[in-house]
């Protein structure tokens, strides 16, 4: 049956180019077990594609008749080629990191082909260490970037001996749960609830617009220009590295901060760090959007995006770490408090609203020769606290890779497994040189604010 994409889902597909590809994804890390044959990298892949059948969203491509999608639904393709979306690649020696993460950029470059399901999914062996890797990609039509992450590790094992099917096998549909009904309430809610949302939602979009320009509280509009904030190629440069969770923890006990505060200075802090690099630090906060999921963990199978976003201020322009990490939690207070006053329904309003100034730029060319509504998108995901395994392999760590606008040339999205934040940072190589140095000023930054 034919299900119609939402604004926001239809809204991805209209503001993909060549340059700005609007698929996110993940590269996640195992190791050969010990003992294991040669071929083992070789079963793992007639594990992936040796399936009957195969699960929603995997299944699913687009179909539409109207310009720009308007009309976009999802359907069952009927000649579905596994063979297409997971393909078994290899490292040229010596498989360091260092040139699996460029395989990943010029990977992560490519569109995927709409003509059929929005996603692929990539076999890496020779990584160095007795290693191999899986590199998958979604659409955000598809999948928000928390719930792309949510599906794929939720079709992991916590135990080695366990046996699940691959991550798209038909299987999974046996297991879904039936959703339950939104009842006779929501039905009749009618345009007097769409209204009333319309209202409040509108409403909190002005009183933020309100906020006084010189405080920590930012908007979509209040964003200095700077090298970040240009029109980008179609060229990327992926970095990744993980960090101790307990480091980050013990840094946030240390100054009555959150664990998400602290990446937030680290943040602010390599940002400083790299733009004085380039003698093009504004002396203005630089403002990051915020992905904020609106979904639990077990609803990622159902698709689609469900999030809102919120503007942080970096406090970039402060050069005490501490000051800025002050500047830092009172955005995010001020933050949680509005979000804490909106109903599910006003915020969907809300990010309509705050967000189609940034779909209007992509699509018209507007984004990237005017001022900007921020600097760069941060994200948080959370992940899981126990081991993983791909059938039988052990993850070792899982690395977000997140997508670039015109206009907002970079991306740092981390996620957490186990006891580490497990850092994806991407970036247009040509628009922004050397992003790699980014994990030094990360690491740099988390050191002055440790006990």
């Amino acid at each position: 049956m034919a299900r119609k994409l939402s604004i926001m889902d239809s809204g991805w597909l209209m503001m993909e180019t060549r340059e700005t590809p609007m698929h996110v994804g993940g590269l996640a890390l195992f190791a050969i077990p010990e003992g294991a044959p040669e071929d083992y990298v070789e079963s793992i892949y007639r594990y992936l594609v040796d399936v009957d059948s195969i699960c929603r969203p995997f299944n699913q491509k687009i179909q539409s008749h109207l310009p720009l999608y308007l009309d976009a639904t999802w359907v069952e393709d009927k000649n579905f080629d596994i063979d297409y979306h997971v393909r078994h690649s290899a490292l040229p020696r010596p498989g360091r990191v260092r040139e699996l993460l460029a395989l990943v950029s010029r990977l992560h470059a490519q569109r995927l082909d709409p003509s059929r399901p929005l996603w692929e999914s990539y076999l890496i062996e020779g990584l160095e260490g007795n290693r191999f890797a899986l590199y998958t990609k979604m659409h955000h039509s598809m999948v928000d970037g928390v719930a792309g992450m949510h599906l794929m590790q939720s079709r992991l094992a916590t135990c080695a001996e366990d046996r699940l099917p691959a991550p798209w096998s038909g299987e999974w549909d046996a297991e879904k749960k039936p959703r339950k009904s939104r009842g006779a309430a929501a039905a009749n809610a009618g345009m007097k609830g769409t209204m009333n949302n319309l209202r409040r939602g509108g409403g909190q979009l002005v009183d933020l617009l309100r906020q006084p320009k010189d405080g920590n509280v930012k908007t979509i509009y209040r964003a200095p220009k700077t090298q970040l904030n240009c029109r980008v190629t179609g060229a990327r440069r992926f970095a990744a590295q993980s960090w101790s969770l307990s480091r980050i923890k013990a840094a946030g006990k240390q100054h009555g901060g959150t664990v998400n505060d602290i990446f937030l200075a680290m943040c602010g802090g390599a940002l400083r760090r790299y733009l004085l690099s380039q003698d093009a630090l504004s002396d203005q906060p630089l403002v990051a959007q915020v992905p904020v999921a609106l979904r639990s963990a077990d609803q990622a199978g159902e698709g689609g995006n469900a999030i809102t976003t919120v503007q942080v201020s970096l406090g970039t322009h402060i050069a005490q770490p501490l000051n800025r990490l002050a500047a830092i939690q009172d955005s995010m207070k001020a933050v949680k408090s509005r979000l804490g006053d909106m109903q599910k329904s006003e915020i969907d309003v809300y990010t309509v609203l705050t967000n189609m100034p940034l779909s209007l730029g992509q699509v018209t060319g507007l984004s990237g020769r005017v001022s900007p509504m921020f600097n760069l998108v941060i994200s948080n995901v959370p992940g899981p606290k126990e081991t993983l395994h791909l059938n039988g392999a052990e993850m070792l760590a899982t690395y977000p890779v997140s997508l670039v606008l015109h206009g907002y040339a970079l991306n740092i999205t981390v996620v957490s497994y186990k006891n580490s934040l497990e850092f994806g940072v991407i970036g247009c190589r040509d628009t922004l040189p050397h992003i790699q140095r980014f994990l030094v000023y990360l690491e740099e930054s988390l050191v002055e604010l440790e006990p």
